[in-house]
């Protein structure tokens, strides 16, 4: 095997070792051991010897050798992961079904376990090369697991974005603006089909060039943006299926169309849009009849520009438009490696052998990047053996640092992202929570004895981070409050890690590939490639489908894996087929021989109606349910009985019921719902029944809410207060002309939800009578399960499009610290902001608040660390608003939307210094904005106006520069709800 197999190798058998290691660390705290001295004993005997063997893999400077100890160590893993794995399984078939004989026979099945694993553990120990490495470094403290030396992200959230956001954001110098000012000129004009390439060899920056074109579209009139990542093997269906499912998020139907039917579908689509942006990213000379299938659809519309990244210069001199990304020149890359390594921009900070490492990267930004994040955190003996190879070291060799020299902990987590598809945005909500379903945050958690010093979701976020500033994923978008909304691996780094992965059986990706002459491959090339491998590799732990992993297009047949050891299942095949008629074959593939499975995530996301009847109940150790974006009209009651689950989320479904005893969970953490009315009632006496329900839920988003008694509320007002994000609306009766509805809720969030991070709070009207909404007739609900009602004027719209109410009085600024996040839809009543708003928020939005004194004076003094502010239709109802010297000394986007009155908006010397993005939309009356060029940071004003408003912009544009202001023809208002979290 090469040395750089290898060294990949070692990477994923230390992932290995550290997922077996965060579950032995949770079997010793399980009672079974805490209750019997010898199970204990021989958990921790295997603990020590997998601690061992952790610190020869932590302390290899070179690829070992020894494949043939690696191949059995790695097997014995396997089956002490698996062993483990059994226990909990027949634990909880045990609870299901009462078996007490059972769960004594699962006891001596895990001790008899332990002691083979024991004895292999110490087999491999005894290695004559792993024997003399112990003995010359006994002195050396052993790995583990618990170890947070490598965090520098612990802390409150506030203080960790603060750090990670002042470590990424001087980075303008390093932008390309000759090339982003040209692009620019040719996107706003946008009066004509245009097309344009960026080229460059590999790591050049085509991309992030192509992500700030992307996001600067926005703001340039482009009613519609796309971007397509051009896979491998990708075919002319499903490349246009992309882009339509972009373009209509309503396209369901087009799943069972041909290749004529969605190009035709999709013309239409595009014809009706004024206007509207596409990014194709990293183009291929053999994508070529992919092109043409979109100039087809593209060609009776004059108002679109499609941007193509590519390494291939024959692809780029096609086009008319054309940017060639060249290398960096020597004063960039030792500005950009200076910044990585010392946070300064002079490149004369380098040293000699800084500089020396440098030349090895050859101009590419990309290389820099990763040498940057390599060093960064690189010990004295490592810079100098890599300075002295020098010109020696490859450019694969820098991959191979990158990742080889992550600390341990970060190992599962950053080899679970290959399960995405390449360029994927993965939503950093959706990837801490499967991180958190398969156990990899354990480790950071808790103390050495086993007391939870962290929550989890925490230790996520801070895993992001710190990858981030390793480079070896990029943050793709940002939240409104400064973290990272999205990310991904690079392409470079997924290319290499992901078909060592699959070999060794870590994972598999149902995937089509290419041949080196660029012809495609049928996936099922990928089994013939597993079927020459010993059979215990076919054993597979994490699963993803890119495509049809049943029946291909193609004919293809169902590939030969053992699929009754997987642990996670990502889908993102979003066709009919197995998926939609037969994910409960696919399902039961995966149950052992007892007919249960090991599968703690199943995430469907995207997937068109997946079945789930007949089998959810046998998934006994599922821990994530996503199905946001499936359209589902119902779930399975069985959904209720799922004791381990911690994640579910239905949003963007058609879901109008739960099984009241969903209230009941005690491991539940994050419940996204789609906005549909829920009993509060039901939830609280859940509570009040069962001690242990819903104490760990921290995610309660998208309820409407109504009739809550008074009394109820303050007999249970100790409910839910683990929450850090809480999301729901208060549906006003018209018989509640007092507002106590609303009243006890917000003494509820103002007493007693000291943990919030993120709060979204309104008041609606209710618009007709409530009916209740049945389940429908596959759905099952459990006894004693009554269905919720749906308000039925909010079908086809959000709870914020309804009439809106007035707000209650809420009190957060004394106890809710940790409050980054704040959307308050509704009117307010003289509020006093010192009482209301905590100094600790990052994101402040208002809606329909109806305020008529000028606040922005108060509040630019109170919230100094905001970084975003919305005021959105009819918050402000003042004709002058004023935003006073030194207030808001943190803001970055402010964005003013609909105020009717609002004639003149005045900027002092001082305010708002850090501020870059300005947006103004229908303000009808406005007339001057005094003093904006006090604002030197700031970037770009976007100004949607009505055609009888062009003096103002014109005004504008002498002020500050025509090429600083986006002018955006008024069209259709946006909705109300600019929620960017995707929570």
């Amino acid at each position: 095997m090469a040395a750089s197999d290898t060294r990949s190798c070692t990477m994923v058998d230390e992932a290995t070792a550290q997922i077996l290691s965060q579950k032995l660390d949770i079997l010793l705290s399980h009672p079974v051991c805490a209750e019997c001295l010898p199970m204990r004993t021989r958990a921790k005997d295997a603990k020590a010897k997998l601690a061992r063997i952790q610190v020869h893999f932590s302390t290899q400077s070179r690829p070992s050798e020894t494949t043939e100890w690696s191949g059995r160590l790695r097997r014995a893993m396997y089956y002490a992961e698996e062993c483990i794995d059994k226990f909990h399984l027949r634990e909880a078939r045990a609870r299901s079904r009462a078996l007490h004989m059972a769960a004594l026979v699962s006891k001596y099945k895990l001790w008899s376990d332990l002691s083979i694993l024991v004895n292999e553990m110490k087999e491999s120990c005894d290695e004559k090369f792993l024997k003399e490495e112990a003995e010359g470094k006994s002195k050396e403290k052993p790995a583990s697991s618990s170890s947070h030396a490598s965090d520098p992200w612990q802390g409150q959230k506030l203080a960790r974005l603060t750090s990670f956001w002042d470590r990424q954001a001087p980075t303008n110098f390093l932008r390309r603006e000759e090339q982003e000012k040209g692009i620019r000129k040719r996107i706003e004009m946008g009066d004509e089909a245009a097309w344009t390439s960026i080229w460059g060899e590999h790591g050049t920056g085509k991309t992030s060039l192509a992500r700030w074109a992307y996001n600067q579209a926005k703001y340039m009139g482009y009613e519609w943006r796309a971007w397509v990542r051009v896979s491998a093997g990708m075919d002319p269906r499903e490349f246009l299926l992309e882009i339509l499912m972009q373009a209509d998020s309503l396209a369901g139907g087009v799943k069972d169309m041909n290749t004529d039917e969605i190009r035709t579908k999709l013309k239409r689509k595009l014809a009706e849009i004024n206007k509207y942006f596409i990014v194709l990213d990293d183009v291929r000379s053999s994508d070529m009849q992919l092109l043409l299938e979109l100039w087809r659809s593209t060609a009776s519309n004059s108002h679109s520009h499609i941007i193509i990244t590519t390494q291939d210069n024959w692809i780029a001199i096609l086009f008319r438009e054309s940017i060639k990304l060249e290398k960096l020149p020597e004063d960039e890359r030792k500005k950009m490696l200076a910044w990585k390594l010392h946070r300064v921009r002079d490149g004369g900070r380098l040293s000699n052998e800084e500089k020396d490492i440098l030349s090895m990267c050859r101009g590419l930004p990309l290389y820099i990047s990763l040498l940057g994040g390599f060093l960064s955190s690189a010990g004295e003996h490592e810079r100098v053996a890599l300075a002295k190879e020098g010109s020696m070291t490859t450019l694969l060799d820098i991959l191979q640092l990158s990742c080889h020299k992550l600390p341990v902990h970060l190992k599962p987590c950053f080899i679970y992202m290959a399960l995405f598809p390449e360029r994927f945005p993965i939503p950093t909500r959706r990837l801490v929570r499967l991180w958190l379903a398969e156990g990899l945050l354990d480790s950071h958690c808790h103390d050495v004895e086993r007391e939870r010093t962290r929550q989890p979701e925490d230790v996520g976020e801070t895993f992001i981070l710190e990858l981030a500033d390793r480079n070896v994923i990029d943050v793709v978008s940002w939240r409104a409050d400064g973290s990272p909304k999205a990310c991904q691996m690079l392409t470079s780094l997924s290319d290499m890690i992901r078909p060592i992965a699959m070999r060794t059986g870590f994972l598999y990706v149902h995937a089509a590939s290419k041949s080196k002459d660029g012809n495609e491959r049928n996936p099922t090339s990928q089994q013939q490639q597993l079927a020459a491998q010993p059979p215990e590799r076919n054993k597979i732990r994490w699963l993803a489908e890119h495509t049809n992993i049943i029946r291909d297009d193609r004919g293809g047949s169902y590939p030969d894996l053992n699929l009754g050891h997987v642990r996670s299942f990502l889908s993102f095949y979003h066709r009919r087929g197995m998926l939609t008629k037969d994910i409960s074959t696919f399902l039961r593939k995966t149950m052992s021989k007892t007919g249960y499975s090991f599968l703690r995530v199943l995430d469907l996301e995207g997937v068109y109606k997946p079945y789930l009847q007949g089998v959810l109940h046998k998934l006994v150790l599922l821990r994530y349910l996503g199905l946001r974006s499936t359209v589902l009209d119902s779930i399975p009651s069985a959904v209720a009985d799922l004791h381990h689950l911690e994640t579910l989320d239905i949003k963007h479904t058609n879901i109008t019921w739960l099984p009241s005893s969903l209230w009941k969970a005690r491991k539940l953490r994050h419940l996204h719902l789609n906005w549909f009315y829920i009993d509060l009632k039901n939830i609280l006496k859940a509570c009040r029944n069962n001690a242990m329900a819903l104490t760990k839920l921290r995610t309660l988003s998208g309820l409407v809410i109504g009739e809550v008694e008074e009394n109820l509320m303050r007999d249970h007002i100790d409910s839910l207060t683990t929450l850090t994000t809480l999301k729901l609306y208060v549906q006003r009766s018209g018989g509640d002309t007092s507002g106590a509805i609303g009243k006890a809720v917000a003494d509820w969030i103002s007493c007693r939800l000291t943990n919030l991070q993120s709060l979204t709070f309104g008041v609606i009207q209710e618009a007709e009578p409530k009916q209740e909404t049945k389940p429908a007739e596959d759905a099952e609900p459990a006894k004693g399960a009554r269905p919720a009602k749906e308000n039925p004027a909010k079908k086809e719209s959000k709870p914020a499009t309804l009439p809106i109410g007035p707000l209650p009085e809420l009190s957060l600024a004394k106890q809710h610290h940790d409050l980054l996040e704040l959307y308050l839809l509704g009117q307010l009543n003289d509020p006093i902001w010192t009482q209301l708003l905590p100094g600790s928020l990052r994101v402040l939005t208002l809606s329909g608040s109806r305020a008529e004194a000028d606040m922005m004076p108060e509040l630019g003094g109170l919230l100094r660390n905001l970084r975003t502010l919305r005021l959105l239709a009819n918050s402000f109802l003042g004709k002058s608003m004023t935003f006073i010297k030194g207030g808001f000394p943190s803001l970055n986007i402010l964005k003013i939307w609909k105020l009717p009155e609002l004639g003149t908006v005045i900027i002092e010397q001082g305010a708002m210094p850090n501020l870059k993005e300005l947006e103004f939309r229908r303000l009808d009356v406005l007339q001057n904005v005094r003093g904006i060029k006090e604002c030197k940071e700031l970037e770009n004003i976007c100004v949607a106006f009505k055609k009888d408003s062009q003096r103002f912009v014109d005004a504008l544009q002498n002020e500050i520069g025509e090429e600083k202001v986006y002018k955006i023809e008024e069209i259709e208002t946006p909705d109300d709800d600019i929620s960017d979290d995707k929570n």
